[in-house]
C-alpha cells in the first residue's frame, strides 16, 4: 500500500519479479548528473566574487614592518606579531563548505554503520583536497589554487563538522535501527540480500557518488542573510535520491520489515532536509554557529523521539520494527516469532543458540527448540528497546538542558571576525558588504 507493487516486487512475500538494479543505478547517477549540470549553469557564483586575488606586493604599498604567512593558498600578512585572538575568530567565521561535511559524514555512516573508517575517512579527504593541486585545481570542485582553504578550515572546521555529522548519525542510527548496506570483508557473491555481497557493494558505491556529488553543488558564497536558490535544488535532489536509495534496497534486508526500511529512510531524509533548509536563507554571520544550533536541536528531537518509541513498545516496535513483544517481560511466549518468520532469523542468532546449547554439554538438540532458542535470542530486546528507566530519562532531560545552553551561546555568536578575506577561506567572511574582501581591502590600501 505505501509503494508501487513495480517497487515492491521482490523479497518478502514478493510476487512480481526482481527489480532491475541498472534502472536504479542509472536514476541515482543521472540525478546527480543533471543536479551538477543546472547548478554550474543556473546558479554561478556572483561576479563580485570572481574577483582574482591581487599580486601579494601590492598588499605592501605604504607599509612597513609586515611579513606574511600562508593560511593556505592565500597570504595573511601581519604588523610586529602573530594575532592569536584574530586566528581564533577566523576559525568560527565564514561560511565555507562546512554544512556539506556534516550531512556527507552522517550520509556514509547510514549506509557503512562503521565509525572508524569513516574517522579514517575524513583526514584522507582533507589530504586529497591539497594533493589535487598537483592537477592545477584545488578540491573535488575544482577551484582555483589560490582558493584554497586555509589550515583552519581544514584541520579544524571541516573535521569537526565530520565529527559532529558521524555522531548525530550514531544517534539516529541507534534509535532508528539502521542496517548498513555493506559489511567487510568483500566477498564473491551477488546475492542483494547478502551486505558482504559483489552486488551490495556495487550499489554502496553507486549511492555514495550520487549523493557525494549532489552534495558538492551546496554554495554559500553569497556569505550570511543572503538567499541561496541552488541549495533549492540541492535540497530536493539530494531528498529525491534518498527514496531512490529506499525503493532500490527496501527487500535487501530479511532481518526487517518493509516499513523499518522505509521508516529510516524517510527519516534519513527528513533530517538531511532540516539541515539544507538552514543554508537556503542563512540566519546567522556564522556557518560554524549555525551547524552547532542545527546540530544541538536535530539531537534533541533524536533523544525524544527514542523515548517515545520506547514508550510505544506494543504500538511503534511492532509496527514499525517488526517487534513483537509481550507487555509482561519473561512471560509464556515472550519474545518469540510467528512460525512463518523464524527463517528470517539472522544466522548469528543462530550460531548463538548453538555456542548455548553446546556450553550447557548437549549432544543433540531438537530443530524446533533450536529455532526456539534463536528466536528468544533475535527479539529479547535490549535495555534501549524497553521503556526508559527514571535515571534514563533524567540523563535525557540534563543532555537536553546542555544542548539548550549551548544554542543559547551560538545564537549570540561571540568572537566573529569582521575583516576582509579571500573569496569564502580567507578571514572567514564570504563578501564585505557585497565586494570580495581581498579586492576591497586592495582598494583601501
Amino acid at each position: 500500500p505505501i509503494l508501487p507493487r513495480c517497487i515492491i516486487s521482490s523479497g518478502i512475500n514478493a510476487e512480481y519479479g526482481e527489480r532491475n538494479n541498472v534502472v536504479f543505478a542509472v536514476a541515482c547517477i543521472g540525478i546527480a548528473v543533471m543536479t551538477r549540470i543546472i547548478a554550474k549553469k543556473y546558479f554561478k557564483n556572483p561576479p563580485s566574487n570572481d574577483i582574482p586575488m591581487p599580486n601579494e606586493s601590492d598588499f605592501a604599498i605604504g607599509k612597513k614592518d609586515i611579513f606574511y604567512y600562508d593560511l593556505g593558498g592565500t597570504f595573511c600578512m601581519c604588523e610586529w606579531k602573530w594575532d592569536v585572538a584574530a586566528y581564533w575568530s577566523k576559525v568560527i567565521s565564514g561560511f565555507a563548505f562546512n554544512f556539506a561535511h556534516v550531512i556527507g559524514t552522517f550520509e556514509f555512516y547510514v549506509l557503512t554503520g562503521n565509525t572508524k573508517i569513516l574517522i579514517i575517512a575524513v583526514f584522507v579527504n582533507e589530504m586529497i583536497e591539497e594533493l589535487w593541486l598537483t592537477s592545477g585545481y584545488w578540491g573535488f570542485t575544482l577551484d582555483p589554487p589560490m582558493d584554497m582553504e586555509a589550515r583552519y578550515d581544514s584541520l579544524i572546521r571541516d573535521t569537526v563538522c565530520c565529527f559532529l555529522g558521524i555522531g548525530l548519525a550514531r544517534k539516529f542510527a541507534k534509535v532508528f535501527k539502521v542496517k548498513p548496506i555493506i559489511k567487510a570483508p568483500l566477498i564473491w557473491s551477488f546475492d542483494s540480500k547478502n551486505p558482504h555481497s559483489i552486488t551490495r557493494w556495487a550499489k554502496f558505491v553507486v549511492e555514495g557518488i550520487a549523493l557525494w556529488q549532489i552534495t558538492l553543488v551546496y554554495n554559500a558564497d553569497l556569505g550570511p542573510h543572503r538567499f541561496n536558490p541552488g541549495n533549492i535544488l540541492l535540497l530536493i535532489a539530494y531528498s529525491s535520491t534518498i527514496m531512490v536509495i529506499c525503493y532500490w534496497n527496501i527487500d535487501d534486508f530479511p532481518d526487517c520489515t518493509r516499513r523499518h526500511v522505509i521508516t529510516w529512510h524517510l527519516g534519513w531524509m527528513f533530517f538531511s532536509i532540516y539541515l539544507f533548509l538552514y543554508t537556503i536563507y542563512p540566519s546567522f554571520d556564522s556557518a560554524m554557529y549555525l551547524i552547532f544550533v542545527v546540530e544541538c536541536s536535530a539531537s534533541i528531537a533524536i533523544y525524544w523521539i527514542d523515548v517515545y518509541f520506547r514508550n510505544n513498545v506494543n504500538g511503534v516496535q511492532q509496527k514499525i520494527f517488526g517487534s513483537q513483544l509481550s507487555s509482561k517481560p519473561g512471560g509464556p511466549g515472550y519474545n518469540l516469532l510467528e512460525d512463518e518468520t523464524r527463517n528470517l532469523i539472522p544466522l548469528s542468532c543462530y550460531k548463538k543458540a548453538l555456542d548455548i546449547v553446546d556450553n550447557r554439554g548437549e549432544e543433540k538438540v531438537s530443530m524446533e527448540s533450536l529455532k526456539k532458542l534463536a528466536a528468544d535470542l533475535h527479539h529479547n530486546p535490549s535495555p534501549s528497546e524497553l521503556p526508559p528507566t527514571k535515571s534514563e530519562l533524567m540523563t535525557i532531560c540534563f543532555k537536553t538542558i546542555i544542548r539548550l545552553i549551548i544554542i543559547l551561546i551560538c545564537i549570540s555568536q561571540p568572537f566573529l571576525w569582521g575583516g576582509p578575506q579571500y573569496k569564502r577561506h580567507w578571514c572567514g567572511n564570504p563578501l564585505v558588504k557585497g565586494f570580495n574582501g581581498c579586492a576591497k581591502y586592495h582598494d583601501e590600501l
